[in-house]
């Protein structure tokens, strides 16, 4: 029981959290191909990390390497620029091992060397905790919090074309929520918050572009019931609120950004069965705008699924419909409508298989551009041993956009060796 309340707990931060996100966080954090698969799991079987016990803790320490060969560094639409690089991500996990109450440490550092273009050199970083109090049978507050120094891939349609090198920006958020489950019926209130801080953008043979504009404060605010009607399985209702303050009145387009909203969903949750887990959640979103920027709104919808058929095979299915802050003139926000089904395959006890293919649809609400992404990927994971893998993968991107010179296609071949205890 106390697993299912943990899943459907971070089941509502998620659903609270989709209606409105960084542009970073969205689609363009799985465009920045060439990131590695983190460390196995415990789905990995034989395979799985230990960890080193630390008191009543457990410390999943794990080192990342990997080379890595683009074919088109800047995502242009001519005169493709291609290079090699080199990612070392050393990261962390800190889990608690108590019988009641939970606490999560956690934190990684990515550091990112071009072989052609130095200016593409950067390093990103972040750290930070959840846990959970049991206060009584049935009760719980949980919360956490994160702090993280990233930098905007390519990808993002708010980087210039003329920017040297990728934008920097610091991501700070905090989450809390109490949960009273008594039994089969259960009630979540809780909130998050998340500031954003832009560094200025370093142009070509121009004065570096200032970021403040892009500077804001994200609330967001839910309530949810649910209800259990049988094992593993719960129905739910939640309504979310969100308001977004940005540092300047108005941007660099002479708008006026600020915007609040609503969504209410009804979705379903799945636990504890073997052959399929997950959830999956349809409603209604608003978002309002100052004039002249419009208000946008329509079908709400979100899943993340996994179907096991057979030991050997695993399907996942995930798709979302995020609204995303943007600089584009006169566009509300970009409305990003996603889909991505992934499959996982054992060839052998040490060797999987993954592959995917997926597409988001962009929409910028008041503004005649539209964009449409398509990926796909193949990866192929050996297990050396418990604490040794090696990864050999391929990922592909393409944009087509309604602006001219938007358009671009991109190749990335990884190999890479993940050590983990």
């Amino acid at each position: 029981m106390r697993h299912c309340r943990r899943f459907a707990v971070l089941g509502t931060l998620c659903v609270a959290t989709v209606g409105l996100v960084s542009p970073a966080a969205a689609q363009y954090t799985a465009a920045g191909a060439g990131t590695l698969a983190g460390p196995p799991t415990a789905d990995a079987g034989p395979y799985a990390p230990k960890g080193l016990p630390l008191g009543g803790f457990r410390l999943f320490p794990s080192l990342q390497l990997g080379a890595n060969y683009d074919d088109n560094i800047f995502r242009s639409d001519t005169n493709a620029k291609n290079s090699f690089y080199f990612l070392e991500q050393p990261g962390f996990s800190l889990q608690s091992q108590w019988g009641r109450h939970e606490l999560d440490l956690y934190g990684s550092l990515g550091s990112y060397q071009y072989s052609s273009y130095s200016h593409e050199n950067h390093t990103d970083w972040n750290a930070g905790g959840d846990g959970r109090l049991d206060i009584l049978r049935g009760i719980d507050l949980i919360g956490g919090g994160s702090y993280a120094t990233l930098h905007e891939p390519r990808t993002s349609p708010d980087q210039s074309v003329l920017a040297r090198t990728p934008t920097e920006y610091h991501r700070s958020q905090a989450n809390a929520a109490f949960e009273y489950h008594p039994y089969h019926f259960g009630f979540t209130a809780g909130g998050t918050y998340a500031h954003y801080d832009y560094s200025a953008t370093r142009l070509t043979g121009l004065p570096s572009l200032d970021n403040t504009d892009r500077n804001r404060d994200e609330y967001t605010g839910y309530v949810r019931a649910s209800y259990e009607f049988s094992p593993g399985y719960a129905m739910y209702v939640q309504g979310t609120e969100r308001d977004v303050q940005y540092q300047l009145s108005i941007d660099r387009n002479g708008l006026h950004r600020d915007n609040h909203g609503y969504s209410v969903d009804a979705g379903l949750d799945m636990a504890l069965t073997r052959l399929i887990s997950g959830k999956i959640f349809v409603g209604y979103i608003n978002e309002h705008y100052s004039a002249p920027l419009k208000t946008v709104s329509g079908f709400d919808f979100g899943a993340d699924l996994d179907w096991m058929p057979t030991e050997l095979w695993t399907f996942h299915l995930t798709a979302s419909r995020t609204l995303n802050g943007t600089t584009i003139d006169n566009a509300s926000a970009e409305d990003d409508q996603a889909v991505r089904l992934a499959a996982d395959y054992k060839f052998r006890p040490d060797v999987t298989v993954q592959t995917y293919v997926g597409y988001t649809d962009s929409n910028f609400n008041g503004s005649p551009r539209h964009d449409k992404y398509t990926t796909a990927g193949l990866n192929l994971n050996y297990f050396l041993n418990r604490n040794i893998s090696a990864q050999l993968g391929y990922d592909y991107q393409t944009r087509s956009s309604s602006l001219a010179g938007q358009n671009f296609n991109d190749n990335v071949v990884m190999v890479g060796l993940n050590l983990h205890l």
